[in-house]
C-alpha cells in the first residue's frame, strides 16, 4: 500500500510530515487530507482565527507535490 506525507501548511509555516500514512491510492488521500484540513480548520478558527491553511501531499517516491488541498477565508467588510 503506497505512503503518502501530508505537509501542513499555515501561518507559521511548513510542517513537513516525515512519518506519513498509508492509503490504497491518491483518492483515499485526497479524502483524508480534505477531513484533516476541515478538523484544522475548525479548530483554528475557534482557537486563533487562523484562516490560511493548506495541506500539501507527497507520494512515498519523495515526487512534487502531487496535490495541494488549502482553505482560505477573509471578511468582505474590511
Amino acid at each position: 500500500m503506497p505512503r503518502y506525507y501530508f505537509d501542513v501548511h499555515d501561518r507559521q509555516g511548513v510542517h513537513r510530515d516525515e512519518v506519513g500514512l498509508d492509503f490504497p491510492d491518491m483518492d483515499a488521500a485526497i479524502l483524508e487530507a480534505r477531513r484533516a484540513l476541515a478538523d484544522m480548520t475548525r479548530e483554528s478558527l475557534v482557537i486563533d482565527g487562523a484562516t490560511d491553511l493548506g495541506i500539501l501531499i507527497r507520494d512515498g517516491d519523495e515526487a512534487p507535490v502531487n496535490l495541494a488541498v488549502t482553505m482560505t477565508t477573509e471578511r468582505l467588510d474590511e
